[in-house]
């Protein structure tokens, strides 16, 4: 799915930046290897997006910080919800993430 949008309808800022769950990729892995084990497989959903300005083509990044010390960087996304549709969950994950204050947006 492509949709094209006139960048003069945004605005661009940041956000602090997101706190990972895990201090390491170790630990990621070890997280994702109970989940699995208890859930089974699970489905998940994330968006490139591409800004084009100053005749140059840019990604969105999301910067997580894993300590002090490491950070990572990943496309906006994440978990589907059971039965959640793939459009309306990455509408819901890219207000979550995106979203100035998502405590405030609409879902």
């Amino acid at each position: 799915m492509a949709s094209i949008y006139s960048i003069n309808q945004y605005t661009f800022g940041s956000k602090e930046c997101l706190q990972s769950r895990d201090q390491s990729v170790s630990a990621v892995l070890d997280r994702l290897q109970k989940s699995y084990a208890n859930q089974g497989m699970r489905r998940s959903v994330f968006g490139v997006i591409l800004v084009h300005q100053h005749g140059f083509a840019h990604v969105l990044l999301l910067r997580i910080k894993s300590d002090q010390k490491s950070e990572q960087y990943k496309l906006p996304g994440g978990r589907l919800r059971p039965g959640e549709d793939l459009h309306e969950g990455l509408k819901r994950k890219l207000n979550n993430k995106l979203s100035p204050n998502p405590t405030q947006t609409q879902t």
